[in-house]
């Protein structure tokens, strides 16, 4: 079933039944003040910290789904009759819906009896407020006499606490002063950041009410507001209780009359600046257009013209604007993650950055340090950055250490800039160290925590958390073939990078942790493809012998990614990739999957068979198939394994895969399992980053590289070509792939042939560089 459509030409997603079936969501602003907002306006404000500083409640598993949110009530005074211009929560059938999903901002529109509605929400740039830009159009030929009520559930700031307890609503205090409803969250006082939130119109107001009991009144919910069925606010001021922020606004709207006003909801630190705040917000104008221009230069960074719709929709839009969205709030806060615990993973931050290198490396250079920062001095890193609070905690994993790596030798290619390398960076239990020194201070680690075949000890988990009961919270001894791999992956890179940088007394070094790598290869294969892990009792964990998990995806593709499996041992095993684990949905992580938690038989799993990481298809490892295929030239499977993956090829069946069409999600349940094909955790991914890096990078073939760029594309042989434009190191590069068997083969940059595939950064002056890949 069909729920919508996308209008390239406008940038956004069109949703055209309000009854999707899961929230449908947008995100408003750019790793500051924001929030999330669905289709039919439910979701939440937060103001840079949705676990320390939220603004406004939503409600997590809850039914009715998705509530509460930003609502605009809309009442006939003659008739008594009211209805929500955003569907929900009144739910009444209207004559017409739409939700346009665009890129920072989110329109949702309707009529019913004869009123058309729109409202838009979004949050301009560097603002600490929303706007709700509402307009109102009677369509009838008679006036219309109404009454419009803002909603909004406040919460209290610090998100766990709110949805644990009770007691923070006995610090809040709210009234309406004449010109706005201030919130107090006595946060000062009980956290030591203080926090006031508020929303304001720019209508007059006859009435407003900051207690939800009374508004909502007894036994009802958003749906049917006792003040709705009344038609008067009971002006209540809310003192240790459940907060709203409703201001009640009168309008008669003569025929054919239309009307524009807008509502304002914020957040301050000073209880002051609320009111500049919000004179700034309902004088502000060009908001919009400003949005669109921020997020048009951020697409015009890479563009692509390929025969594959879907890809193009992907990479020129609903891609690149995830991928930003997801390194601005790392797995924070959705629809599926609540917005407390979480933070700013170590791993999955670091790989975040490889989506918006491309876009804004300044940005992804300073996260990268920041993530840094809390490495401890052993080389292990903690596992949760908090911005609001700048604290760290965890750690222990094998895995988080090496991903800096690839991260920060992704950073030099980009900007080819080697005094990066020096910049001194904390440790987050004392002292500092250069990059580079916080770097090899990771390897050192991985290297002093081998097991007994020689292969790195799993620690508490490698990258896939599922497995961490195999470990028996670290103390198992364990070995992951998966950070085996990241190893010599990462002893790989930095010996490019230090034969770039003149780096030549540190070669040795990583170089001899490579060969190490090298000699294990012969233990880690099973005959048919390489073994997963070593399981404490030393078996191997993924071999032909088991009955269950008898091969995974991730040790095949990483494999060829670390450069360490030859190419005949790297075919096989991607072979047996396809020939076991492949779908037309997408790879699923392991196979056969087990049922039930048996470490006695290597069951691990707490999920059912085909739920996640227990034989379920977990976008994020498969992109490093993709890029497996790629690397091994075998473009046709590459695009194969990535066509599948395609959110818009979800858009016909999103009765079945649930999740939102124009974004990636983490994962789908397979078969065996009852609710097969079902998609969960959409937006904040991994899967985003990956995704584009792999088909950008290694499908496309256009990346950087220390000596140039580098135009080396595996594509499917049904492709006569493409072309793309591609903005790297102050040059545009306009880029054109075509097979052409009357010309000599070659890369022609500027209509001259050069030698091999990479362009040098050097090759000329000029701001636009032409160039001609003949195939």
């Amino acid at each position: 079933m069909k729920y919508g459509y996308f209008d390239n030409a406008q940038k956004e997603y069109v949703i055209t039944n309000p009854k999707t079936p899961a929230p449908w969501m947008n995100y408003i602003g750019n790793g500051g003040f924001g929030g999330i907002v669905s289709a039919t306006g439910g979701g939440l404000t937060f103001d840079s910290d949705p676990s320390n500083r939220r603004v406004t409640r939503y409600k997590f598993n809850n039914q009715p789904i998705d509530r509460p949110g930003r609502y605009i009530y809309i009442r006939d005074e003659e008739s008594g009759d009211y209805w929500s211009a955003t569907w929900q929560p009144v739910m009444k059938e209207t004559q017409k819906y739409e939700c346009r999903h665009g890129l920072g901002y989110t329109t949702i529109s309707g009529e019913y009896d004869g009123i058309a509605s729109s409202v838009t929400y979004c949050v301009p740039l560097g603002k600490r407020y929303e706007l709700w830009q509402v307009n109102l159009k009677n369509n009838t030929d008679k006036a219309k006499k109404l009454k419009v009520y803002s909603y909004v559930e406040f919460s209290w700031n610090d998100a766990k606490y709110d949805m644990l307890c009770h007691w923070p609503c006995m610090a809040f205090k709210a009234d309406f002063d004449g010109k706005k409803i201030l919130v107090d969250t006595v946060a000062e006082q009980l956290t030591g950041v203080p926090q006031y939130d508020y929303i304001a119109t720019d209508l007059p107001v006859c009435g407003y009410d900051c207690d939800l009991e009374k508004f909502i009144g007894e036994y009802r919910s958003e749906t049917n507001p006792q003040v709705l069925d009344n038609g008067v606010c009971t002006d209540s001021a809310m003192y240790s209780n459940n907060c709203v922020g409703v201001l009640c606004s009168e309008i008669t709207l003569e025929p054919g009359e239309a009307k524009s006003f807008r509502y304002t909801l914020g957040a301050t630190d000073k209880k002051e600046d609320a009111d500049r705040q919000i004179e700034d917000a309902l004088s502000a104008e060009n908001f919009l257009e400003d949005i669109k221009a921020y997020w048009q230069k951020h697409c015009d960074r890479l563009t692509v013209d390929t025969p594959c719709e879907d890809m193009n929709t992907m990479l020129n839009i609903w891609h690149a604007y995830q991928t930003k969205t997801t390194f601005d709030w790392s797995r924070f806060i959705s629809v599926y993650e609540r917005g407390v615990d979480r933070g700013f993973g170590f791993r999955d931050s670091m790989q975040d950055v490889l989506g918006v290198m491309h876009s804004d490396p300044k940005l992804a250079g300073e996260r990268i340090k920041l993530l840094l920062s809390i490495q401890c001095s052993n080389g292990n890193a903690r596992s949760v950055y908090y911005p609001a609070t700048k604290e760290s905690v965890g750690g222990g994993r094998s895995d988080d250490h090496l991903w800096s790596i690839l991260s920060v030798c992704n950073y030099v290619r980009e900007t080819g800039d080697i005094s990066y390398l020096s910049d001194e960076v904390p440790y987050a239990d004392g002292g500092s160290d250069t990059v580079i020194g916080h770097l090899e201070k990771g390897i050192e680690f991985t290297m002093q925590h081998l097991g007994k075949h020689g292969i790195p000890d799993m620690l508490k988990s490698d990258w896939d958390d599922s497995l961490a009961p195999m470990n028996r919270g670290g103390t198992g001894g364990a070995e992951s073939v998966f950070v085996f791999f990241q190893l010599g992956h990462a002893a790989y890179e930095l010996v490019k990078l230090y034969e770039f940088a003149g780096f030549c007394e540190r070669i040795p070094a990583m170089q001899k942790v490579y060969d190490y790598c090298k000699s294990k290869m012969d233990i880690i294969w099973d005959g048919e493809w390489y073994i997963r892990a070593f399981t404490p009792e030393g078996e191997k964990y993924c071999t032909n012998e088991d009955e269950y998990n008898k091969i995974h995806l991730i040790p095949q593709a990483w494999s060829v990614i670390s450069h360490l499996a030859d190419n005949e041992h790297a075919n096989k095993a991607m072979d047996n990739v396809l020939k076991y684990l492949y779908t037309d949905k997408g790879l699923i992580t392991h196979y056969p999957a087990s049922e039930g938690f048996d470490p006695q038989n290597k069951s691990y799993f707490l999920f059912p068979a085909g739920a996640r990481e227990n034989g379920g298809i977990f976008f994020h490892s498969n992109t490093w198939p993709i890029i497996a295929f790629a690397m091994l030239g075998r473009g046709n499977d590459a695009f194969r394994c990535y066509e599948n993956i395609l959110p818009p090829r979800r858009n016909d069946i999103a009765d079945v895969c649930l999740t939102e069409p124009y974004v990636y999600s983490q994962t789908m349940i397979a078969p065996p399992h009852k609710r097969a094909w079902s998609c969960v955790n959409s937006w904040l991914t991994g899967t985003a980053s990956w995704t584009y890096y792999a088909a950008t990078q290694y499908i496309l073939g256009i990346h950087p590289e220390y000596e140039g760029l580098c135009i080396d594309p595996q594509i499917p042989d049904s492709w006569d070509g493409f072309k793309a434009t591609r903005k790297c190191r102050g040059k545009d590069y306009s880029i054109t792939v075509c097979r052409d068997s009357s010309k000599q083969k070659g890369i022609y940059a500027d209509g001259k042939l050069l030698e091999g595939n990479i362009v040098p950064w050097n090759l000329s002056d000029k701001q636009k560089i032409d160039i001609v890949l003949i195939k």
